[in-house]
């Protein structure tokens, strides 16, 4: 019996659904990220170019993540509320978490919380 390899059988599509879902493939963490933060953008009033900007920016913040999952020692289902939180959150404010941690662990002072004078 020969296989079909049509790609546009709905069991097909349903099978990659169902990987990104089990976070086989990071694919679908960045596609809940984007589209989150494209409604959270659009929510909170910002314009297109922001929302493609950030939305770009939070689906490879997720994909970053994602990739660094393993090391530690979360599961790959994981990557669909990895992807939601950093959507959620957005890209500006898991930078200046990531700033204030990595600034606090190496002992570094930012310039940026010095006051202005």
């Amino acid at each position: 019996m020969k296989m079909n390899n049509n790609p546009h059988d709905w069991p097909d599509w349903i099978v990659l659904f169902q990987s990104w879902w089990r976070g086989e493939t990071p694919i679908g963490g960045v596609l809940v990220s984007i589209l989150i933060t494209l409604l959270r953008v659009a929510y909170t009033g910002g314009g297109v170019r922001k929302m493609l900007l950030e939305g770009a920016l939070c689906g490879a913040l997720t994909l970053t993540a994602a990739s660094c999952m393993g090391l530690v020692g979360l599961p790959p289902a994981a990557t669909i509320a990895l992807g939601g939180a950093i959507g959620f959150i957005g890209v500006e404010k898991v930078r200046s978490v990531l700033i204030r941690v990595l600034n606090q662990r190496l002992g570094v002072s930012d310039d940026d919380d010095k006051p202005q004078g």
